[in-house]
């Protein structure tokens, strides 16, 4: 009698999972919204468009499909990070030279579940001043530093946080996508605690205060609600840019589920259609998007099928007036 012994296969090791809420509006100001996001299981995006109409949302939006594209395909490795946003940046740039846009570009801040090690991590990735908060046993810190001129000027010591607030050119980037032929993006592998983080444009962060953010975003248990909530009190005010948001309840497979707090089992997306604040405003173009479990939303219209260019080879600089 012959005895065979099958050997069992290692199972993959579980991953971190998302339950997200998003929400974008033009603003009381704009008459159109340069903002973009995405939000699925594998990650979650927000792209803040520059260089006016027909420029600036057409690369934010181009960066969220292509963000789609690359993440949605397989699990990456944290270390294919810096290969996607050079990708990414070529896109942009081949697009506004195809368009004949110049000061075509866009912020990115996203959250993805990557490979890192033997294990897969959440980690967030960004260029320019979108920003990414994260919140945890009550304490709210930003977790990502603006790349902008203002910035520069606080670590340099020559302002304090207060006068970046209202400096005049607090909107200043000095790194985004599609602003130069090299740009490189900040990671940061969060720890395995549960958490919230908050994806956004400076349309919130620049309206108001860490406060209310904190505030805001700790009183909804529901991620949804704690995005239309942040976006509302930004719309009280002037409301000067677009403002997009993104809520995403981060869980950990190793967190004891005794020590989890109640997190809603739905994701969801929500566009308010408030009216603006000043002036007249037509809605954001891209319809209500759908609201699903399990699919993966947009904040702009069904988008096509886009796959990433290599980076240019060799790289044609160009200089964009600020």
């Amino acid at each position: 009698m012959r005895t065979e012994l099958v050997a069992e296969l290692p199972s993959a090791p579980p991953r971190p999972t998302f339950v997200w809420g998003a929400t974008t509006h033009g603003g009381g100001v704009r008459d159109h919204n340069e903002d973009a996001f995405y939000v699925s299981d594998h990650v979650c995006a927000v792209a803040d468009g520059m260089g006016g109409h027909e420029a600036g949302e057409v690369a934010s939006q181009l960066v969220t499909e292509l963000v789609a594209a690359e993440f949605g395909t397989q699990q990456l490795d944290v270390s294919d990070l810096p290969r996607i946003v050079s990708s990414l940046n070529a896109a942009v740039l081949q697009k506004g030279a195809e368009n004949n846009t110049q000061g075509m570009g866009t912020t990115l801040v996203g959250v993805a579940v990557a490979r890192n090690g033997d294990a897969p991590s959440a980690v967030v990735f960004h260029v320019g001043d979108s920003r990414c908060y994260r919140l945890a046993n009550g304490l709210m810190v930003q977790l990502t530093t603006d790349h902008s001129h203002v910035q520069d000027l606080v670590q340099d010591g020559r302002i304090t946080q207060a006068e970046a607030r209202v400096h005049p050119l607090r909107n200043v980037i000095t790194r985004a996508l599609g602003a130069d032929v090299v740009v490189e993006a900040d990671v940061h592998v969060l720890p395995e605690d549960d958490c919230r983080l908050l994806l956004c444009s400076d349309g919130l962060s620049g309206e108001i205060d860490d406060d209310q953010i904190w505030e805001l975003l700790s009183m909804h248990a529901d991620p949804s609600k704690a995005a239309v909530a942040l976006v509302e009190a930004v719309l009280e005010g002037p409301a000067r840019d677009n403002v997009t948001v993104v809520v995403v309840d981060v869980r950990f497979p190793s967190v004891d589920a005794s020590d989890r707090p109640a997190f809603p089992s739905r994701n969801t997306v929500d566009v308010p259609w408030a009216p603006p604040v000043a002036g007249p405003h037509p809605p954001d173009r891209g319809g209500r998007p759908p609201e699903s479990p399990d699919a993966a939303a947009w904040g702009a219209p069904e988008p096509s099928q886009t796959a990433l260019p290599s980076p240019p080879s060799p790289p044609q600089p160009r200089h964009d007036p600020q």
